[in-house]
């Protein structure tokens, strides 16, 4: 079983992985869009678009569309991220013609009224004012990494961005948005090829345009990547958090290197973090992780909530952990398992497996033309190229870090002083 490409008569790629074993299907349209490529004045238009195309579904459907949704089970998403927004569709595979004709309404024209623009505004302004309570180390982190670049702006925009974006200036947005080379559509699961001709039928009576440029998803480069300062950035809180990110050249490592490297670090209960920072010292229940990760560049962050008598503690074992990839990565297959003994599971689940999927393959631009490739790849890397990737990524230099809490009791040169060690 391989992917396939089938392209409408307007130019609308259309991927399939289908399944046939499984009762469900998952249909999605992945666009190249979001805030890092959104200028400042513009900053959270693609997100606020995907809330008003939703709505405008229901409007062309007067009113009937959560209704229509529930009486043949569908399940129907939308999600922005920095670098794309996904619409998904799902649901049982005998009701694939009424979830494709939803679907394709996607394409449709905004024809809600300016009350209803506003009731959506409404609704995305809630949710800035919910993220902007939330002061952590994590996003104070996020704008140091990627400062003077449009990947410090935030998914959701600013809220005086949303005030004077009304449905004209949407309609002028959907142009861009439904564009030539930045969109395509990915289906997974049980679908016949009868159900994509009749995918076909319906895309070809939609329109979408030509935006003159291809987005490649290449993030800007901050003029400090690559040359970090050891002075950890302090923020005043209550709750003691630190927040450490390490710059990455993505392109030096192939995709089975990044994945599995992020893994050995993080990833399960075994992973040397959690064993050193949570089940053998209980400095810590738990961190969250994270590979923002684009096609030229990378932030591997790592950040947790700790008491601020064990601060020096946790960090010391944190870096003790960066230290010992450099010469003692461990064992890959204790990672390798869920991407090759377990790689055919993926087909299991129709909608995780078509994000990864068009993630991997149609954002990232990876070759994996079938899952059996994909697992050659990951049985190719060595534990040597852990280790050498750990020494090129820890490094001083790539590091940036963030401490939240009461800024006269953090010891900010011992702190500076474990950073050093990553230099030996």
């Amino acid at each position: 079983m391989m992917e396939q490409c089938m392209l409408t008569k307007n130019g609308i790629p259309v991927y399939s992985y289908p399944n046939q074993h499984l009762h469900s299907f998952c249909l999605c349209m992945y666009v190249k869009a979001g805030s890092m490529y959104e200028k400042k004045q513009e900053n959270g238009i693609a997100h606020f678009y995907e809330h008003v195309v939703i709505r405008n579904i229901n409007s062309l459907m007067n009113g009937q569309f959560y209704k229509v949704l529930d009486r043949f089970g569908l399940s129907f998403n939308g999600a922005t991220y920095k670098e794309f927004v996904q619409f998904s569709i799902s649901g049982a595979a005998e009701h694939w013609n009424e979830a494709a004709e939803i679907f394709v309404k996607l394409f449709e024209p905004l024809a809600l009224s300016e009350e209803e623009v506003a009731t959506e505004r409404k609704r995305v302004k809630a949710e800035i004012r919910e993220c902007e309570k939330k002061k952590s180390a994590e996003r104070r982190m996020e704008i140091a990494v990627w400062k003077g670049t449009s990947l410090t702006q935030t998914i959701a925009g600013k809220k005086k961005n949303l005030e004077r974006t009304g449905k004209k200036e949407l309609s002028e947005y959907r142009r861009q948005f439904l564009s030539f080379g930045n969109l395509f559509l990915y289906a997974t699961g049980r679908c016949s090829q009868e159900n994509l001709e009749y995918l076909r039928e319906l895309l070809e009576q939609s329109e979408w345009y030509d935006a003159g440029s291809k987005r490649m998803n290449l993030a800007p480069v901050p003029e400090n990547f690559f040359h970090r300062s050891i002075e950890p950035v302090l923020i005043k809180g209550g709750e003691t958090e630190l927040a450490v990110s390490f710059d990455v050249d993505t392109s030096r490592y192939t995709d089975a290197m990044l994945c599995l490297f992020y893994d050995m670090l993080f990833v399960g209960d075994y992973c040397p973090m959690y064993q050193e920072l949570s089940e053998k010292t209980g400095y810590i229940y738990s961190y969250d992780d994270r590979f923002e990760r684009y096609k030229n560049l990378g932030s591997l962050q790592l950040n947790y909530e700790v008491s601020s008598g064990k601060l020096m503690k946790a960090f010391q074992r944190t870096m003790e952990v960066f230290r010992k990839m450099k010469h003692s990565p461990g064992s890959l297959e204790y990672v390798r398992a869920i991407y090759v003994d377990n790689g055919d599971m993926a087909l299991d689940d129709a909608d995780d497996f078509n994000w990864n999927r068009a993630y991997d393959c149609h954002i990232l631009d990876e070759e994996y033309p079938d899952i059996e490739k994909k697992k050659e790849a990951f049985q190719r890397v060595t534990e040597e190229d852990m280790a050498r990737m750990a020494r090129e990524i820890f490094r001083p230099e790539n590091m940036v870090v963030v401490i939240k809490g009461n800024k006269k009791k953090i010891p900010v040169e011992k702190i500076k002083g474990l950073i050093r060690t990553l230099a030996e």
